[in-house]
């Protein structure tokens, strides 16, 4: 190819050409020093880390030399009246993988690989015919990885786990960890455990500030990509990070579990508007919340999918919104979301709807649809019978109606996806709040050199009145003492 391509140039350009051309063939053909990596994975978090791994190969001291991606196929449904195929599900880190140029195997439809060999590496690297990959990595596969395939590897395989093992082990540690609202979260590069998950030996580990606000997505990016980039400074010691290696303590492990809809269910009679978000948070891309609204005769099942905490400087569209109960929802004209008072004063603005059997609505959509003038419906946690009224809410014993000025200043904490305006109407408000205290004191200082200045004339004044009558008294001498010295003669 490269002979025809040649054969077309003039001899200027050939012979500028040419040396370049045959620069880069002898690349190709140099070993790249590094370990021949399969990569498993599936979703962000896979994907982030796969972008790392595959910097680590321009690295000074590589690594990775070569690196492919082993993912499940994606899922399509068939239409069998237009004979045509729709694609439902395909793997993140399989779309990044092309993305990268990086070549991908899949597993077996039905997601078991008991019966599945691992592949070789692909002939368009250059290693040869039937060349072996060196290690494994592993990335959110989930799948459980059985000793056959373990051990052929000649290196074994090493796994990326996003939290600080021993500590949510399991399949949702980043969700467990935004419920809990944990300062600190991270990643975790072990070695493969044949019979357990997550229980291998700890190779390495790097914490994680979680800040608040942060959502799901955001934390599987984060730490895909600090763990990538973990698992490449591995990867260039691996035989002394096995020798140092720690052997975790199964008395403070702790397990995770799958999530469903169901957790993701709001209940007004003890949530907080901050606990609403957090489950936001926690669930934001996978499942949405969601609670029961009546309309009439029937309970529809509601998600709603962009909510926002409210701020004091989001004005109640009620200005008596305590009065309602918990999961009102109230609408004003011109707005495009509804709001919603929660139990301990907070609000929640929701700007996306998805009405069960409908298609998604925004929030004037919503109002217009579901609301009417002088009706507020209430949304529910429990479904109740269509053929009776609905029940009274019931609030939690000892319960106290917060004042208005504290429920309006709850929630002014700037998030991690805070509006822009926010940020900024909060750093305005901080430095009025300043500037106030420094007229006070300004106020304060004046005061005080008003009151010495009245002092010092006070003293001033008394002290011009004794010198007034001092020298009254030394004339008053001076008279009298020639008179008393006549007297004798």
């Amino acid at each position: 190819m490269t002979l025809s391509v040649l054969a077309r140039l003039s001899p200027f350009h050939r012979t500028r050409i040419t040396p370049w051309l045959c620069r880069g063939l002898q690349q190709q053909a140099a070993p790249r020093k590094g370990l021949k990596v399969l990569f498993f994975g599936t979703d962000e978090f896979s994907s982030s880390a796969l972008t790392a791994l595959s910097k680590g190969i321009y690295a000074e001291n590589p690594g990775v030399a070569h690196i492919e991606v082993v993912c499940p196929p994606p899922r399509y449904k068939v239409r069998t009246i237009k004979e045509k195929t729709k694609l439902i599900w395909k793997a993140r880190v399989s779309s990044r993988a092309t993305n990268l140029g990086i070549h991908v195997h899949n597993t077996p439809e039905g997601g078991s690989i008991q019966n599945w060999e691992v592949p070789n590496v692909d002939l368009k690297a250059g290693y040869g015919a039937n060349a072996r990959f060196d290690i494994g990595v592993v990335a959110s596969f989930g799948a459980f990885l059985p000793q056959r395939i373990i051990d052929s590897f000649p290196q074994k395989m090493i796994n990326l786990h996003p939290s600080l093992l021993p500590k949510y082990r399991g399949p949702t540690p980043i969700q467990t960890a935004i419920l809990n609202n944990d300062s600190h979260t991270g990643v975790t590069v072990q070695e493969v455990h044949p019979k357990r998950y997550d229980a291998g030996n700890i190779l390495a580990q790097v914490p994680f500030e979680l800040k608040l606000g942060m959502t799901r997505v955001d934390l599987m990016t984060q730490l895909g990509h600090l763990g990538g980039e973990l698992a490449v400074r591995v990867l260039q010691n691996l035989e002394y990070m096995r020798k140092n290696s720690i052997v975790q303590n199964e008395e403070e492990a702790t397990l995770t579990r799958m999530f469903t809809s169901g957790d993701a269910k709001i209940r007004w009679e003890d949530m907080t508007a901050m606990d609403v978000m957090r489950m936001h948070w926690a669930h934001f891309g996978h499942i949405a919340v969601w609670s029961f609204l009546r309309v009439k005769n029937k309970v529809l099942t509601v998600k709603m999918t962009d909510i926002e905490l409210a701020t004091s400087f989001d004005d109640p569209l009620e200005d008596d919104y305590l009065s309602f109960r918990p999961g009102s929802c109230l609408r004003k004209r011109k707005y495009n979301y509804v709001e919603f008072p929660c139990i301990e004063g907070g609000r929640l603005h929701v700007r996306g709807f998805t009405v069960e059997g409908k298609q998604p609505r925004d929030g004037l959509q919503f109002a217009a649809g579901y609301i009417k003038k002088n009706k507020t419906p209430c949304m529910l946690t429990l479904s109740p019978d269509c053929k009776r009224p609905t029940p009274n809410f019931v609030y939690p014993e000892e319960y106290k109606r917060p004042s208005h000025m504290a429920a309006v200043k709850l929630y002014d904490i700037p998030l991690y996806h805070s509006k822009s305006g926010l940020v900024r109407k909060l750093k305005l408000k901080a430095e009025a709040e300043e500037a106030k205290a420094s007229e006070k004191s300004d106020e304060s200082k004046e005061t005080e050199e008003s009151e010495e200045s009245k002092a010092s004339e006070e003293l001033g004044e008394t002290e011009e009145l004794k010198e007034t009558e001092e020298s009254k008294e030394a004339v008053e001498s001076e008279t009298t003492e020639p008179n008393e010295t006549k007297e004798p003669k």
